[in-house]
């Protein structure tokens, strides 16, 4: 079998709905099993991420900006000072010092614990900052300089907890097209790409302004205490920055290979990617 067949092979194995690989620019790798848009979790994480650094290059805000001068106070369990004290980038890394009914758990600046709640807040301070709702600015920000025609915000049912969450619906060739503008400096200054791939000072130091990094010599996963003391994907290239999301979705990128990735998991899929299918998945992907 050619190298392409092989991971043609293992991408159907993993349930995969769409694939799309370019390195320097170059496709050099599609498939789409799946034509339709999927909800691709918290790769959303990555984009939201991007329109913050495309808002602070804008002047629309800034990462040290305190969220009480955006949101109104008292929107947190927090004492006063506490709460004054959260930042626009505490909340992207994810060191809020609170659990998701948003009370005290843990040092504000310090412990990671992955909040989807306090999550949220990032979205409504873009669109109060802004003045344009998410999908008006992610169209206008995104897909149309970029001609992506695929990429929605659409509001999921509530969750036990009565949350209605917004989830980004988009195909892998799209997440592609906005990686490689990344990657090429076109969104965000290259401080703030820089910046994705540098490893935080928290608990959990790859995991930095809502990306993970692989430069990271020890990491923790969303919904554990547990600390692995080694990158989170050994086998991937070390300055890889990782948008990834529940089930295999994934938009990751390495700068000193000029590589791009996006994939994402067909919904209806009876499997998804399984651990050791990363080494295999890297390994060829590297060979493309």
């Amino acid at each position: 079998m050619t190298l392409s067949q092989d991971l043609q092979q293992l991408c159907q194995a993993q349930g995969t709905a769409q694939i799309s690989v370019s390195k320097a620019g170059t496709l050099v790798f599609d498939q789409r099993p799946v034509s339709t848009p999927v909800d691709v979790y918290a790769v959303q994480k990555g984009i939201v991420s991007i329109l913050i650094g495309i808002a602070e290059a804008r002047y629309y805000l800034e990462r040290v900006d305190a969220m009480n001068h955006i949101l109104d106070p008292e929107w947190t369990q927090l004492t006063k000072p506490d709460e004054a004290s959260l930042t626009v980038e505490i909340l992207m890394d994810m060191t809020t010092g609170m659990n998701d009914r948003l009370q005290k758990h843990g040092q504000i600046g310090q412990d990671w614990f992955y909040n989807n709640v306090a999550y949220q807040k990032l979205k409504t301070a873009l669109t109060l900052q802004t003045g344009l709702e998410l999908n008006a600015l992610t169209q206008a920000w995104l897909c149309e300089p970029l001609g992506i025609t695929d990429a929605s915000w659409v509001t999921r049912a509530k969750d036990a907890e009565g949350h209605a969450f917004s989830a980004l619906h988009i195909t892998a060739q799209s997440l592609r097209k906005i990686g490689e503008a990344l990657l090429q400096d076109q969104l965000v200054d290259p401080y703030y790409r820089a910046a994705l791939g540098t490893p935080s000072g928290s608990t959990n130091p790859a995991w930095h302004l809502l990306w993970w990094n692989n430069q990271a010599e020890t990491h923790m996963r969303p919904g554990s205490d547990q600390r692995y003391t080694r990158p989170l994907l050994p086998y991937a290239p070390r300055d890889l920055i990782s948008a990834r999301g529940a089930g295999g979705h994934h938009l990751s990128i390495s700068p000193s290979l000029g590589l791009v990735v996006a994939q994402t998991i067909d919904p209806a899929a009876s499997s998804r990617p399984k651990p050791g299918h990363q080494q295999a998945f890297w390994e060829l992907i590297q060979q493309l």
